[in-house]
């Protein structure tokens, strides 16, 4: 019912009230009210009424618009809460709660990320430079994974990727994908030029009998033997 039908219906009601009431006390003996008196009664009821219920109903639709933009600001806030502003990723927090869900699941793989020499973009390019080379690594990483997978900004420099229900053969492909891919950027830096881009990927498998923590933590030793063995590689978790 729109706003003009609830005021309509609002008045007419209080008329229909109105009428009710005088007509069982015009039945009253000695208490008859002439018929012409009944039109005094609509019109004082319906003049009084309606702009009672005019003000009512805008009340009313202005507090469910306002409801309604309170419910989308925190529905919002609440996926700006799980999102890093600057990758578009999920946040480190939202990441943990998102693989704690799948991480009793077979045969999962954890890939941890970490973009090689990035204190020399940021020392010979600027902050400027990093943020964007960070944004390019994580829609690199994002388009090189399944739908299915998560991944994640840890923070700084450093990602991180659930690769759900692969084998073997196929989360090292995976892994080498987004080794790939991130090989394969070209940043333009505001300050001019173009930087080349490469990342050292730690690969373990998922334990699901113990702590995600310690995946990742094979993970994290995968990840600097890559960077100490040459950077710009992939190195299974033993």
């Amino acid at each position: 019912m729109g706003p003009k039908q609830k005021i309509a219906f609002a008045v007419g009601v209080s008329v229909v009230g109105t009428i009710v009431i005088m007509a069982i006390v015009s039945a009253i003996p000695g208490m008859f009210i002439p018929l012409r008196y009944f039109g005094v009664g609509i019109f004082c009821s319906g003049s009084i009424s309606a702009p009672v219920c005019i003000l009512l109903v805008r009340q009313g639709e202005d507090n469910r618009r306002l409801r309604h933009e309170l419910e989308l600001r925190v529905a919002e806030l609440a996926r700006l809460a799980q999102i890093d502003g600057l990758t578009g990723l999920l946040s480190r927090n939202a990441f943990f709660d998102a693989v704690d869900q799948v991480h009793r699941q077979p045969d999962n793989w954890y890939l941890l990320i970490d973009i090689d020499h990035f204190k020399r973009f940021n020392d010979e390019h600027g902050h400027q430079t990093g943020d964007i080379v960070l944004h390019a690594v994580a829609t690199a990483i994002r388009e090189a994974l399944h739908p299915a997978d998560l991944c994640g900004r840890l923070g700084g420099e450093e990602f991180a990727a659930c690769l759900i229900g692969c084998d073997e053969d196929q989360a090292e492909r995976r892994a080498e994908h987004v080794r790939a891919s991130v090989h394969s950027l070209r940043v333009r830096a505001p300050t001019g030029g173009t930087v080349r881009v490469t990342a050292s990927i730690g690969l373990s498998a998922s334990d699901p009998t113990r702590p995600i923590e310690a995946s990742l933590h094979l993970a994290d030793l995968a990840m600097y033997a890559a960077k100490t063995g040459g950077r710009n590689q992939v190195r299974r978790a033993a």
